[in-house]
């Protein structure tokens, strides 16, 4: 769902892409090169569109390139609701994005084993500042804390399940929705200007 000739534009001109420009003009083996020229490596090679969602993922921005379709008064039943079905279809992506790729490199283990260990860190600092409970119920102590570590690992199971759902339903949809707009084009429902967000202003 992305506009290559914006991606292209944003990676010759955005310094937030500088990293992926430079991975281009090593890939092409020159410095400068032009906004067709990235254009036509993109169109060839799907690398460098990774590597530019890639980046709108940490940056949380938007690789969906699509605007909301205008329903006109004077269009017929089947083009509204056509048209009613894509914006809702896009809407969705959108708001899914981030679940485009599965779980293997997510950082879930790093977030929720360090909220794990910072809270039995808490603890211990609480127990063996402010208490005799080391000594007194050392056993107790130490299965408390497998308990937090038995929870937090059952979190992380949970998030990386649900990120493996999302992920499933993002694969469906988008390919729901690449059908469509595919339709739309054939049927002449809307141009692709219409469809597609053009080049930043200002580039």
């Amino acid at each position: 769902m992305i506009n290559i000739k914006r991606v292209a534009h944003q990676l010759k001109y955005d310094g937030m892409y500088n990293t992926v420009l430079i991975e281009i003009e090593e890939k092409l083996g020159k410095e400068d090169i032009s906004v067709d020229e990235i254009e036509e490596l993109l169109a060839k090679d799907e690398y460098f569109v990774w590597e530019y969602k890639e980046l709108n993922r940490y940056g949380e921005l938007s690789s969906v390139h699509a605007k909301k379709l205008e329903i006109k008064d004077d269009e017929s039943s089947i083009i509204k609701e056509f048209k009613e079905k894509l914006n809702e279809n896009v809407q969705k992506l959108k708001n899914i994005e981030m679940f485009e790729v599965d779980s293997k490199n997510s950082a879930y283990s790093i977030w929720i084993g360090s909220a794990g260990v910072m809270v039995i860190f808490m603890m211990h600092n609480i127990i063996a500042l402010f208490s005799e409970l080391y000594r007194t119920h050392g056993a107790w102590v130490y299965i408390s804390y497998a308990l937090v570590m038995a929870l937090t690992y059952k979190m992380y199971r949970k998030a990386k399940d649900n990120h493996e759902n999302q992920h499933v339903n993002y694969k469906v949809l988008h390919k729901e929705t690449r059908q469509l707009i595919k339709d739309g084009f054939e049927h002449n429902y809307f141009t692709n200007e219409e469809f597609f967000q053009g080049i930043p202003n200002g580039q």
